[in-house]
């Protein structure tokens, strides 16, 4: 019995070694206490930039204002010490009750200026930064909508900064009833602050805006019933038929959450009233993989009470996770659902927003003390911002990659080159060994780095050199054009010894021989007429083609990722 007991304290044991060292059973994802930073009136939402030229994040926090008070609202400045701290509020005016912003250098002076919209009013405000975290008056912009919404992206490739903006039609008589359609409208860059309006796209709210087909022309998703809509960029400030996704819910976040180099979305549908009697109805998040031509998979799908969400790389093994903003959360304690890489999640963590700001709650994860993990800002209650820095043990680790084989098909004889780059993702910078092998081993290319181990540089990048050798030709005594019919003679000799052993042997055997004596003959016409099975017959297909997987593995210490290329020999 007390070895039995032996035998099973020794298993848990092992079992808890492995849960522990185990990926999936790592450090619960965790933040600090929140710090709150007084703002504006009525903040709506929270943006982060580097205002003052010092490669410090710093914050800009639209505030909504409050109308029966006559306070219209603005923009409030925050600067970033660097550590995750901020210096107090500066105000400053972006017309009347701003609802969002876009940043970007809208005139070309390499300063970021700012943009804000109200639905309040059918102008945009345009507010030129000073490069020093301050920012001239607004200047306003007519419009043919009441926008709600901006975001800014290059539409037309012309490298100056255009917008695109959700609005509302106009009430342009007076009477209560907005006259003309609301919709997305896309106003193209001047480069000098100025904008060209191309008029409404279309009736439906803006979401986001990437490039989601990867023909290096940004698209837009737009939000509809039940799901949204994806419109692809013709790379001129114009796009294509919509393509719908029927999830329920906008989509809200874009990200690679499996590893494959082609964006993904997120999809939030908010919780929310539904039926009669009236209820509260949970919400759904939906992740949905992208195929790299604007179409999409889903991948992972989870109801709740779920309000908001930002996405990052909480724990810093290079999988991307989700914070999201739960109303039935208890304690206020909102989940943190950890990216497997595959594109699949699971809750293991938690960070703490205010419930008294749900109205207009919006959340950001963005690295604001330098330790290579996403920290948390989001708008609070009193007119304050919430910073919630992270405090998850990060799992030191780096990321590699290969480029595709220059060239990719090769010849025996010859050799190609790929380049592997390595990034560091946290606080890892240890040295990191590099060593290759090719599958399958038959035949195979060689294969070597240089160098075979790197350093991190300053920015966390280390690159080497992958060659390829495929080694010479196979060499032959024969020429190429005697070798078929010599191949092809075995037949008619073994058919010829067959028969005169069948003429000079026993009347049993000598029959077996002759039958099989047939058979081969039969086997040389036939193999006569398919061009005698040689691969350098008038029928041969040409030269053989074998593809071959090169594993570029990386390791330091315990920690060890690998990156594959595929190389194909002729």
């Amino acid at each position: 019995m007390k070895t039995r007991k032996k035998l099973l304290t020794s298993a848990l044991l092992c079992l808890a070694f492995v849960a522990a060292s185990h990926h999936g059973y790592a450090a619960t994802i965790e933040f600090q206490p929140p710090v709150t930073y007084p703002v504006g009136t009525n903040p709506r939402a929270v943006s982060v930039a580097d205002f003052n030229g010092d490669e410090k994040p710093d914050l800009a926090v639209v505030n909504f204002g409050f109308s029966d008070t006559g306070d219209n609202g603005g923009v409030s400045i925050l600067l970033g010490n660097g550590d995750g701290t901020f210096e107090p509020a500066r105000n400053f005016p972006a017309g009347k009750m701003p609802e969002s912003i876009a940043i970007a250098d809208f005139n070309g002076d390499n300063k970021p200026d700012i943009v804000a919209v109200s639905e309040l009013a059918n102008v945009l405000n345009v507010l030129f930064g000073n490069g020093d975290g301050t920012f001239q008056a607004p200047v306003t912009v007519a419009l043919d909508v009441d926008p709600y919404y901006v975001v800014a992206g290059d539409f037309n490739n012309d490298h100056k900064p255009d917008l695109a903006l959700s609005g509302l039609g106009r009430d342009l008589d007076g009477d209560g009833i907005r006259d003309s359609a609301g919709g997305t409208t896309v106003l193209l860059g001047n480069g000098d602050g100025t904008f060209q309006n191309r008029g409404p796209l279309l009736p439906l709210s803006l979401s986001l805006a990437a490039d989601f087909n990867q023909d290096g022309r940004l698209d837009l998703t737009v939000a509809s019933y039940p799901g949204f809509d994806l419109f692809l960029g013709n790379g001129d400030g114009s796009f294509q038929a919509p393509k719908s996704n029927a999830v329920p819910g906008g989509a809200v976040a874009v990200g690679d959450f499996n590893g494959d180099g082609k964006l993904d979305i997120v999809a939030l549908l908010p919780v929310h009233v539904c039926g009669w009697p009236p209820k509260q109805c949970d919400g759904r998040i939906d992740v949905l993989l992208g195929n790299g031509d604007g179409s999409f998979s889903s991948a992972f799908s989870k109801t709740g009470a779920y309000w908001t969400l930002a996405v990052g790389d909480f724990d810093g093994d290079g999988n991307l996770d989700l914070a999201v903003k739960d109303v039935d959360a208890p304690n206020n304690a909102n989940p943190v659902f950890r990216g497997d890489g595959k594109g699949n999640f699971t809750a293991t963590g938690k960070f703490v927003v205010n419930d008294q700001a749900l109205g207009f709650l919006r959340i950001v994860a963005r690295d604001l003390n330098g330790d290579k993990l996403p920290d948390l800002v989001s708008t609070g209650d009193h007119n304050t911002v919430v910073v919630q820095l992270n405090a998850t043990p990060p799992e030191l680790s780096f990321s590699i990659s290969a480029s595709t084989p220059s060239p990719a098909i090769v010849s025996r004889g010859q050799s190609s080159t790929s380049t592997v780059t390595l990034t560091l993702l946290n606080a890892f910078d240890n040295p990191v060994a590099l060593a290759c092998s090719v599958q399958p081993a038959h035949s195979a290319p060689t294969c070597s780095l240089d160098p075979n181990s790197v350093t991190f540089d300053a920015n966390g990048n280390a690159t080497a050199m992958l060659t390829m050798n495929t080694g010479a030709a196979n060499a032959s005594l024969v020429p190429s054009s005697l070798q078929a019919p010599l191949q092809s003679l075995w037949l008619p000799f073994a058919g010829l010894a067959l028969m005169g052993a069948g003429v000079y042997g026993r009347s049993t055997r000598r029959k077996l021989t002759v039958y099989l004596s047939g058979l081969l003959f039969a086997a040389l016409i036939f193999q006569a007429a398919c061009g005698g099975g040689s691969s350098g017959g008038t029928n041969s297909s040409g030269p053989q083609s074998t593809p071959y997987t090169i594993t570029v593995t990386g390791t330091s210490g315990s920690t060890t990722h690998s990156a594959t290329v595929t190389l194909t020999v002729r």
